[in-house]
């Protein structure tokens, strides 16, 4: 059984429906991206996965709990993580509070697990008093990663990691998403950077106009000539 199925979604925003029977699956310790062109839905079946939107029809499952109607608090501690593009860190804080932020419903000593972070991450250990709003964009996105880390789960969404990045910072973002992999997480992926993610992932998904148009492996995705012109740029 996979670690997080998704099958005939449907959501949306209001009376607005932007996913239309969207099925995906997520293996332990796969790499799994979802590619697509602008408003295909990519977000917003992150926010119904992780709780914060409320699909209209379907069914989500994850870690052998059907999770469709919980709330992202309770889908956390079942062993989800979730990286929005925007808005991901706390920028008045330094890294290491933000990666105290990160633990909050630990009630045990964390600090071997900062520790963890600060070593899947060296740059952080380097900058643990900084004020993370003072960072690069890199910087600030490996905050976040490692923040949302700092509970173990089993899953991580990535929305967008390498967004606006210049393309050595998005290189190390994707170098750490594959030493984050190593670690036995499993990983699903929304990037428009879509050669770089398939060619780390073992399966990916293409959406388009809120519904699946290709599934297949990074490998076999690559390949395709019809979604190399249509959504790799040729």
């Amino acid at each position: 059984m996979s670690l997080l199925t998704v099958e005939k979604v449907t959501s949306g925003y209001g009376d607005m429906e932007v996913l239309h029977e969207v099925s995906i699956a997520v293996d332990s310790q796969e790499i799994v991206t979802i590619i697509g062109p602008n408003g295909a839905g990519k977000s917003t079946l992150m926010k119904t996965i992780f709780g914060l939107l409320k699909p209209k029809s379907g069914r989500i499952s994850f870690s052998d709990h059907e999770i469709s109607a919980l709330s992202a608090d309770r889908i956390v501690r079942l062993g989800m993580a979730y990286v929005p593009q925007v808005e991901n860190v706390f920028p008045s804080l330094t890294v290491r509070e933000n990666l105290e932020m990160g633990a909050f419903i630990r009630s045990d000593d964390f600090s071997g697990r900062i520790r963890e972070m600060y070593d899947l991450f060296p740059i952080l250990g380097r900058r643990g008093r900084q004020q993370v709003g003072k960072m690069s964009g890199g910087e600030r996105q490996m905050v976040a990663m490692a923040r949302a880390l700092m509970l173990n789960p089993q899953l991580i969404l990535l929305d967008e990691p390498s967004a606006a990045l210049a393309p050595n910072l998005a290189e190390v973002i994707f170098e750490r998403i594959e030493a984050i992999n190593d670690t036995g997480v499993a990983i699903l992926i929304v990037e428009q950077n879509a050669r770089q993610s398939l060619s780390l992932s073992d399966r990916g998904y293409v959406l388009a106009s809120g519904r699946n148009r290709f599934t297949d492996t990074g490998e076999n995705l690559l390949a395709n000539e019809e979604i190399g012109q249509l959504y790799l740029g040729g």
